[in-house]
């Protein structure tokens, strides 16, 4: 497994990549998260080292959709293996949201045939892949953007980059 740090104008995102695809795509709150990142794959017996040319196609990727170029990152694998069968269907399910373009709990529970909106959301909660799983794009059924792991300020952001406003 290898791991780069992404940075951008809000903050870092923390990619790693096993062999299978990428694993992960974390935003990171403070410069101690990458430790914290790292460990989560040591505790798994993962070994993981940093390595910025086994992740430079992600990073150019992240750089497109950061400057306003729309990227949808569905020419990456992925490496789900961390999550359950569940959170997997729906984190498939939700990378199927066109750029753009938003849903609701609801809806992807609807196309899922699943009546638990409430585990939907919770299964976004652990969504490992910001922005290749987009997430953010997934609001409350009344229009509130609902919750984000990274926090709602970015989520705003990302849905105004989508939009193709200017991000502030």
């Amino acid at each position: 497994m290898f791991y780069t740090i992404f940075e951008f104008s809000l903050g870092k995102i923390f990619l790693a990549k096993s062999s299978k695809g990428l694993v992960s795509a974390h935003f990171l709150k403070t410069d101690g998260e990458v430790e914290k990142a790292v460990d989560f794959f040591r505790k798994r017996a993962v070994p993981i080292e940093r390595d910025e040319q086994k992740l430079e196609l992600e990073k150019e990727l992240f750089k497109r959709y950061f400057t306003g170029e729309r990227e949808d990152f569905t020419s990456l694998l992925l490496d789900l293996t961390f999550g359950t069968s569940f959170q997997r269907k729906v984190w498939l399910e939700a990378r199927k949201i066109p750029y753009g373009k938003t849903t609701t709990y609801k809806s992807l529970a609807l196309k899922l045939k699943h009546r638990g909106f409430r585990s939907i959301g919770q299964a976004m909660s652990k969504n490992p892949l910001l922005i290749v799983i987009p997430c953010h794009r997934v609001l409350g059924s009344d229009g509130n953007l609902g919750g984000f792991s990274a926090g709602l300020e970015l989520k705003k952001f990302l849905l105004r980059l989508e939009r193709e406003e200017t991000p502030t």
